[in-house]
Formats: C-alpha cells, sequence, structure tokens
C-alpha cells in the first residue's frame, strides 16, 4: 500500500503543479494524509511500528514542523499563510513515509519519478520545438522551477541509464536559460570531482576542468546585472524581516505578503513573492528555530545520502541559493522523496501491544482532527469561490452582485484580510465614479478592517490616503500616515 501512496504521489505531483490552486492542494495533500496516515495507525494496530519512526534523528524534522507551524499560528498574516504550512507539512510526511520504504518498494516507486521526468521533458520539448516558446516550463510554474526539477532528475537519469531521458532533461536545462542552474550543476561536477577524482586523477582530466571553468565563466556572463540587483534588494529585505521577527518569522509563505513593508517606497527594482534564496525566504517566514532545525534534518540525510541522489540533493541545495525553485510545492515534494533515502537500516520497532481502547480513541482523534481539518478547507474552498465569482460579476460591470459576494465572502471569513481589501476597493470605484462622499467613507471603514487584520498591504494603505486626501480629512490622513510608517520603515 505505501508503495502505491507514493506512486500515486509521485506521478501526478508534478503534472497537476501547473493547474496548482487551493482546490487542487487540498485534494492532493489530503489525499497523502488520509491515505498514509492509515498506513501508519494499520501498522500500529498489527503491533509493528516502521523503524524510521524511532529514529533519533527525526527528531529535528518534527521540531522544524512544530515551529513552522507555531509560525503560522502566530503569523500577523495567519489566515493567508495556513495553507502553506500544510505544503511544508505534507513534504515532511513524504519524507517520513518514503523513509518506511525498503530497497523493492523505492526501486517501484522510484518508476513513478521516471514516468514524470519523462512527462515534463516531453512537455518541455513540446513548447520549445512545436510551439516555439521562448519561455518553456512544461506543466511547473516557470524555467526557473523547470530547471530546478531537471537538475534534480538529471543524475537520476544517469542511474536509471536511460539515456533517452538525459538527453531530453539537457535540452530542457539549457532551454531554460537559467544561470542559476548551470552553476548549480557545475558546483554539483565539483562535489563528485572531489569525491571520486585522486590527485592524479585530477592532473589527467586538467581539460575537463579547464572545460569548467569555462562554463563557470559563461554562466557568469548570462546573470543581468539588473538581476543581480534586484536579487540584493530581496535578500536584504528578507534580512530586514528576520531580524523584525527573527524566533518564529512571519509564517511559511508570508514573504508575498509582508516584503512590501520592507521594501521600501524608496527601493527601485521589480516586485516579487518569492525571495530568490530559499535559505533567507525560509529563515524569514519561519524563524530561526524552524530553520535550525529544518537544516539540522536536512544536513543529516545528505550525509547518510548514497549514489547520484546524492549529487542530485546537492544540486537542489546548490540551485537555492540563488533561485526560488523549491518553494514550488511539486519540486519540494520530490526533494523531500529523495532526501528520505535511507542510510543502514534499523530493525522494526515493536509496538505496544495492541490495546482496542487505546487503538479506537486514536482512531477518533485522528477522525475528528481530518474532519475539521476538511472543514476548514471546505470554508476555504467556498471562500475562493465567492471572491472568483465577485471578480467575474466587476468585469461583468455588476458592482452591486459583487458586493453582495463579498460581504458573504466577509461573514464567511471574518479573518482574512483580502476580503475587506477587495471589498473596500470596489466601493472606493464606485464612491469616486459617483463622488459619493458616504460611499468613499464606507469604503474606508473596509480599508481600514484590511489593514488592521494585515497592516502590510501596501494598497490598502494608498487606498486609504487616496479617500483621505479626496474628502479633505487631514487629520485623518496625519494619522494614517504614522500608522503606516510605523509598519513602513
Amino acid at each position: 500500500m505505501l508503495v502505491l501512496i507514493l506512486f500515486s504521489f509521485l506521478l501526478v505531483a508534478p503534472a497537476l503543479q501547473g493547474v496548482w490552486d487551493f482546490r487542487t492542494q487540498f485534494v492532493l495533500e489530503a489525499a497523502v494524509f488520509l491515505t498514509g496516515g492509515f498506513w501508519l495507525f494499520s501498522g500500529r494496530l498489527k503491533g509493528r511500528l516502521p523503524a524510521i519512526l524511532s529514529e533519533k534523528r527525526n527528531m529535528p524534522l518534527f521540531l522544524a514542523a512544530f515551529f513552522s507551524l507555531l509560525a503560522a499560528v502566530l503569523s500577523p498574516v495567519r489566515a493567508l499563510v495556513l495553507p502553506e504550512w500544510w505544503t511544508f507539512a505534507a513534504g515532511l510526511f513524504v519524507l517520513v513515509l518514503a523513509g518506511c520504504l525498503d530497497a523493492g518498494g523505492r526501486g517501484r516507486a522510484d518508476i513513478a519519478l521516471r514516468l514524470s521526468a519523462w512527462l515534463i521533458a516531453l512537455l518541455s520539448l513540446y513548447q520549445a520545438f512545436i510551439l516555439k516558446s521562448p519561455d518553456i516550463t512544461a506543466s511547473l510554474t516557470n524555467p526557473n522551477a523547470l530547471a530546478l526539477f531537471t537538475l534534480m532528475l538529471l543524475p537520476l537519469a544517469i542511474m536509471w541509464k536511460d539515456l533517452f531521458l538525459l538527453g531530453a532533461l539537457i535540452i530542457t536545462l539549457v532551454w531554460t536559460q537559467s544561470a542559476a542552474a548551470l552553476l548549480a550543476l557545475l558546483v554539483t561536477a565539483g562535489f563528485y570531482a572531489k569525491d571520486n577524482m585522486k590527485a592524479e586523477d585530477i592532473r589527467k582530466n586538467w581539460p575537463l576542468l579547464l572545460l569548467m571553468a569555462v562554463v563557470a565563466a559563461l554562466a557568469v556572463s548570462m546573470l543581468e546585472f539588473r538581476s543581480f540587483l534586484d536579487r540584493l534588494g530581496w535578500w536584504r529585505a528578507a534580512l530586514q524581516m528576520f531580524a523584525a521577527s527573527p524566533a518564529l518569522g512571519f509564517g511559511p509563505g508570508s514573504f508575498a505578503y509582508v516584503y512590501p513593508a520592507f521594501h521600501g517606497t524608496h527601493s527601485s527594482g521589480i516586485s516579487t513573492i518569492y525571495v530568490h534564496n530559499y535559505y533567507l525566504e525560509f529563515l524569514a517566514e519561519n524563524g530561526f528555530f524552524a530553520f535550525v532545525f529544518w537544516g539540522w534534518a536536512v544536513a543529516a540525510r545528505l550525509k547518510d545520502a548514497v549514489g547520484l541522489k546524492k549529487y542530485a540533493l546537492i544540486a537542489v541545495l546548490a540551485h537555492s541559493m540563488t533561485d526560488f525553485g523549491l518553494a514550488v510545492p511539486a519540486n519540494f515534494f520530490v526533494f523531500c522523496y529523495l532526501l528520505s533515502a535511507p542510510g543502514p537500516q534499523p530493525a522494526p520497532a515493536a509496538a505496544p501491544a495492541s490495546d482496542k481502547k487505546t487503538s479506537a480513541a486514536l482512531a477518533v482523534m485522528a477522525l475528528a482532527c481530518f474532519t475539521a481539518l476538511c472543514g476548514i478547507f471546505s470554508s476555504q474552498l467556498k471562500l475562493e469561490r465567492l471572491r472568483a465569482e465577485a471578480l467575474a460579476d466587476l468585469s461583468a460591470g455588476d458592482q452591486a452582485g459583487a458586493e453582495g459576494l463579498l460581504e458573504d465572502a466577509a461573514r464567511l471569513a471574518p479573518g482574512n484580510p483580502l476580503v475587506p481589501a477587495l471589498l473596500g476597493r470596489v466601493r472606493l470605484r464606485a464612491g469616486f465614479d459617483k463622488k459619493d462622499t458616504v460611499g468613499l467613507f464606507t469604503a474606508a471603514v473596509e480599508l481600514e478592517r484590511a489593514v488592521v487584520i494585515n497592516p502590510y498591504n501596501a494598497g490598502a494603505w494608498r487606498d486609504l490616503e487616496r479617500i483621505y486626501a479626496d474628502v479633505g480629512e487631514q487629520r485623518l490622513l496625519d494619522g494614517l500616515r504614522k500608522r503606516k510608517a510605523e509598519v513602513f520603515r
């Protein structure tokens, strides 16, 4: 059953990334939690627990999940970041489950990964040579995410001795034109040479090393100075976020919402929802404790990794220094699966003698948790539907219909800051169109609620400034700017 769970997950996750939304996330992650949880629970009933659950090296993993959850629950934008924690938790759960596979089961699960690699490669080649697209993505988020997926699978294609897949992945990687991927490939090649070449080998293989140096120079030449400066700005903002909340950060996925407060109105360059450095992003979003424990867990497993999978992991970690590919759920799930490559396997741990009352209590608790989770996700799905319908009504010119739908959404999710921000903007537009002062103040009420729930929403602050300046409320405008200055420093 475990092989089937992981086989299905690895097969569909990369394909579904192209249509990733809240509904897709819920279905995929709920499926892996439900089926994987059932497998673990059935193992307990049989009186045998998977050996990996008793390993001491898993403690940092569980602590990373705990502190990341704490960061999400205590986040100033909690309603927006909690779904992101579930993605992190799903990746860790896949890591734990995959660690329970024996060699035969892992080989069968790898078949799904190989099929996914072929799917991504064929989609990439179709986009490049049939559609003539300059920016290929396959079913992933963008060329950067595709580059990281390709990097992860290149060493595995060599391990599988699938030369056709290897060629397709190389063409895909070249087509992404990712300088970060090329640099990561060179770093990985350097580690491979260090591990496998002796001193005399280095002298014998100087042409290969010279070629690597030339490729490194080419990769550096591909870097755009403007892109480099933008990255420096994003990294600086992430460090400022960490300095503002070092222990727990702002919650998983919060950079997209909090970044405007640390970007500064004086800053130049393009905006972003990613730091383009996984380490700084995780640190700023999840805080010091989660960062240390997650880094500890990754380092421990990297140390135990063997064969070419080790170099696939090194490629991911090198690429993540300058890009965001690991923040894409499908890539993160595959990375966690590869990270689970076991070292020496301890003997299976014996579970306590099966107690029907204890087992029944655990089953009831698990069912209650799953029911509560389904309720939360169901409410979120309904909220997403109401927002989508409201936006459709706005596009069709039906402002009254949009307001009604957004009012329903506000009652459904009073803690979600996106709803009052959108409702306030709708009423703001109507107030200016009709030159209706009362309507503008009605919009201001919603926008004020939006900045209370999410003080980092630059658009809501800007709309409030526009309203107070237009109606001539200088006192309110001065007070607003003072409050904004405490957040946007």
